[in-house]
């Protein structure tokens, strides 16, 4: 319906004409249009336009039901992040074992994510996030009675890191694959805006109450929360009507020709091909936060786990900005070079931290831009991958992006952490950062050609 002001300025616009001469109204109305068009679209524009341009993926029923429950439950990983990394630097006192975590925790990704993107193609995806969720629900509860039993073996924390890695590897593909099918194309890159905004809003309140529960009330009590934070997800995806139908049809085909045919595609796929390699260099060298923030925290800023928990809030913050700001203006940004010039303004700030290491101020604010660009970063890559593929190959293609981004963590995990033991504990962000930035910059030369050819907006959306 049209508003009251647009019919009121309608009526007005009909009479001031009618008492003009012809030529005089010709005159008057090429001076005039411009202002009537500029004010008819500004009084169009309501909170209900706004917002529904902001969150236009949560109009679309399916994904607000998964959205509700994932927001919930992310804070729950949050806090159950935060403890356990706190917890085994305490239990180890070393930063390459807390490194060498996430090669228990991630290291299935890198061996099991290709045969997830046939799985998903082979099942409904609704059936297999179902039972993912129960079980790290089961894993999350299992860790709130070890530790409160206090149970202090390393291995068994990394055994069970290994549970969650090899749950992580079937989920998170699973998930991305889902998204398009929820909302489609056009709303696609406003979800994954949404779902990084819920996931880093979460960075923020999770580590927060993580913090407090740790110092007053234990540990243990992070991974029981978290532990129950999964009903609420269980219950908003059983809402969902879409099932996520497989779409390989011929299921007696061998997987690892299809596995295959996935990799086969995107390495020949010149639009996606120099993104996922800019991801491979952003996610072994520029991501591990949850290695150098304990040991940041503890180490190098003197202090306990109220300083790491805001750290890792301050990191959230940062981020959450940076959804927030993808999520209203990522359409718009149309430049082919944003993701590399991100990708290079991570490199030159990690650098940069060497000189401020000691100040919590200074770090404080590092962090904060830290986050920000990080999450413009992925989120930018997610929508260049997704825009420039075919569905027949998404899940794999989707599968092998997540094999990237969380497959990369081990490496990088376990570099950094030995860089901080060889180099000194201050060192870690500086030398993440001289390499990622060094072979972003050679990639960026040798590919500028195909980044350029690479949709970054839907077609649709460039005619709207």
């Amino acid at each position: 319906m049209a508003s009251i002001t647009t019919i009121s300025l309608n009526i007005y616009t009909q009479w001031y004409y009618s008492c003009l001469s012809k030529t005089q109204a010709i005159t008057k109305k090429n001076d005039y249009l411009c202002t009537i068009f500029i004010y008819k679209q500004l009084s169009d524009m309501s909170i209900t336009t706004i917002l529904r341009k902001t969150f236009s993926a949560l109009y679309h029923k399916d994904y607000k039901n998964f959205w509700v429950g994932q927001a919930i439950s992310t804070v729950g990983g949050m806090i159950q992040v935060t403890a356990l990394s706190w917890y085994v630097y305490q239990i180890s006192g070393s930063p390459f074992l807390l490194g060498l975590m996430g090669v228990f925790e991630f290291g299935p990704v890198l061996l099991l994510t290709l045969f997830a993107g046939v799985l998903i193609e082979r099942f409904p995806k609704k059936k297999i996030l179902l039972v993912t969720q129960i079980v790290f629900m089961i894993q999350s509860l299992t860790l709130a009675v070890l530790v409160w039993q206090g149970v202090t073996s390393y291995w068994v924390f990394a055994m069970l890191a290994l549970v969650a890695g090899t749950t992580m590897s079937i989920e998170q593909p699973t998930r991305q694959s889902y998204f398009v099918e929820l909302v489609g194309k056009i709303d696609l890159p406003n979800a994954i805006s949404l779902n990084s905004t819920t996931f880093n809003l979460a960075r923020i309140i999770g580590p927060m109450i993580a913090g407090i529960i740790m110092k007053y009330l234990g540990t243990a009590q992070c991974f029981l929360i978290n532990g129950l934070s999964f009903i609420p997800v269980l219950y908003g995806i059983n809402l969902i009507s879409v099932v996520g139908k497989p779409r390989l049809k011929n299921v007696k085909k061998n997987v690892l020709s299809e596995i295959k045919e996935g990799v086969l595609y995107t390495v020949r796929n010149e639009k996606i091909l120099p993104t996922f390699l800019i991801v491979l260099v952003i996610g072994i060298f520029a991501m591990n936060y949850n290695v150098i923030l304990p040991v940041l925290a503890k180490d190098v800023l003197q202090g306990d786990e109220h300083t790491y928990s805001t750290l890792m809030s301050l990191f959230g913050l940062g981020s959450l900005l940076g959804a927030l700001f993808m999520g209203s203006a990522g359409k718009d940004i149309r430049s082919k070079n944003f993701l590399v010039t991100v990708a290079l303004s991570i490199g030159a700030l990690q650098m940069a931290s060497l000189l401020f290491a000691h100040s919590f101020i200074i770090v404080a604010s590092f962090l904060i831009a830290l986050g920000f660009l990080s999450l413009c970063f992925l989120n930018r890559a997610n929508t260049r991958i997704q825009l420039n593929i075919d569905d027949k190959y998404r899940s794999r293609v989707m599968s092998i992006y997540v094999l990237v981004v969380t497959g990369s963590t081990p490496l990088g995990n376990t570099f950094t952490g030995w860089a901080m033991d060889t180099a000194g504990k201050s060192y870690g962000f500086f030398i993440d950062g001289v390499i990622a930035f060094t072979v972003v910059m050679i990639l960026f030369i040798v590919y500028r050609n195909y980044l350029m050819k690479a949709k970054v907006v839907s077609d649709k959306d460039k005619i709207l």
